[in-house]
């Protein structure tokens, strides 16, 4: 982060510039490496019990992200506002568009993941780590998980820079602890302990049943890899956008790659392919069968020091959402004014509230299937939107470029159908629940529009 402020004024407040690529490798490192992670190794490897396939799938999720990355990276550098996706969506398919992907991430897709991330962290603060394979949540552990939603909301509302500078000290901690925890257990070289055979899911061959198979695993993938390229939506608040965020996009992505296949490779080797496929938390068997209980309560803290970042990150990008609807008329003002510290305390407050609700009433897999089907179907609109942006404003300034970005755009669009099949197949209710959120606002956005 640089100390040096440029300002974008408006009438809303001023956008101050003094992120640099740090901060955005940071925010988007946080946003990914939290609670998919730490709960989604096993119920990968259940729905795909073979170590090629495991470790395949987790490659293909890079993949998939490499494919956005290279979209995004040419869009936040050639429309450096704030929003990221939501503000590509405007320029490309117009109001109606943005109005209905803006919203579906401040009232579901944002709070309902920090929500996920709260209750993780709040079980672990109340029952240490032996809350990650006993799953569930408490009375207690979602009241703790509220308290440090509020208070990572009162730090966002000081101002962006203390919000940034812990989002940069939590990025450091939690690559430094990850990758010591899994140097640590193949140091440790445990032996395995043996598996019940009747308990071991078999690896589906059948083509229908594969389909759904890597659907379902693909849905913990993507949901671990979600953040890959987070820092777009600050791109308004980014010294140097042009350069910055592409450099941020591609060295976030291979630091959360590297982190993701280091972990699985650690999993398969400590617990074998059978033992992960049937461990609810692989983080803490892996930590327990090396370190017995020392290693249960190290978990435990790095756990928590992970899923901080992950939580201080949605509040530095998801208010920038309400920001990029309100300068767009699609949002009150109130959303999008900003404190001359750089804080929209109207939208911190609205993550805020929406997180609680669903703190409340939300269980991490309902929230899961919730939020990933819509991110799909986005990022393959964005996709769609970067061959309409050439076509339309091709002398415009591109910093960066996607190579080949016609086959590019292709196979994200290709993914993405693919991907969305999957969920439909797997779990058909959530889809409903997501078309039902969607046919009402459209329903609303004649209300909402105010010019």
């Amino acid at each position: 982060m640089h100390e040096a402020e440029g300002q974008a004024t408006h009438p809303l407040g001023s956008l101050r510039r003094i992120l640099g690529p740090l901060a955005g490798v940071a925010v988007c490192v946080g946003m990914a490496v939290g609670s998919g992670i730490l709960r989604t190794p096993g119920e990968v490897a259940h729905a795909l019990p073979s170590a090629p396939w495991i470790l395949g799938v987790w490659l293909f999720g890079a993949v998939v992200a490499a494919l956005d990355a290279l979209i995004l990276a040419e869009m936040a550098s050639s429309v450096p506002r704030v929003g990221g996706l939501v503000a590509y969506l405007q320029l490309s398919f117009g109001p109606r568009v943005a109005f209905l992907c803006g919203w579906s991430m401040l009232l579901i897709t944002w709070p309902a993941s920090l929500a996920s991330v709260a209750v993780v962290f709040g079980e672990l603060a109340v029952r240490g780590a032996a809350a990650l394979q006993e799953g569930g949540s408490t009375d207690e552990g979602r009241m703790v998980g509220a308290g440090m939603v509020v208070l990572l909301a009162l730090v966002n509302l000081r101002g962006l820079q203390l919000g940034a500078r812990a989002e940069i000290a939590l990025f450091v901690s939690k690559v430094v602890l990850l990758l010591s925890v899994c140097a640590a257990a193949l140091l440790a070289r445990p032996e395995r302990i043996a598996v019940d055979p009747a308990s071991v899911p078999t690896m589906p061959t059948e083509p229908l049943l594969l389909f759904a198979a890597i659907g379902a695993a693909m849905k913990n993938v993507l949901f671990s890899y979600d953040g890959y390229a987070d820092a777009v939506y600050m791109a308004g608040e980014t010294e140097n956008p042009g350069k910055a965020l592409p450099r941020a996009l591609f060295v976030a992505l291979l630091t959360i790659t590297g982190l993701y296949v280091a972990a699985n490779a650690t999993f398969l080797a400590v617990l074998g392919t059978d033992g992960l496929a049937t461990s609810k938390f692989a983080a803490l068997d892996v930590a327990e069968r090396a370190f017995g209980n020392a290693g249960s309560i190290a978990l435990a803290i790095v756990a928590m020091v992970i899923l901080l970042g992950a939580a201080n990150s949605y509040f530095l990008t998801g208010p920038r959402i309400a920001r990029v609807l309100a300068e767009d008329g699609l949002a009150p003002d109130a959303l999008g004014r900003m404190t001359e510290r750089g804080a929209p305390p109207a939208a911190i407050l609205l993550v805020l509230v929406m997180a609680l609700a669903y703190l409340a009433t939300g269980s991490f897999d309902h929230l899961l299937s919730i939020t990933i089907p819509i991110i799909s179907a986005t990022v393959a609109l964005v996709a769609i939107g970067l061959l309409v942006q050439r076509r339309r404003a091709p002398d415009r300034v591109r910093p960066f470029r996607v190579p080949f970005a016609p086959l590019v755009v292709a196979l994200q669009v290709a993914l993405g159908v693919f991907l969305v099949s999957g969920y439909v197949a797997d779990n058909p209710e959530a889809v409903a629940i997501d078309v039902a959120a969607l046919l009402l606002g459209l329903c609303a956005f004649p209300f909402m529009r105010r010019r």
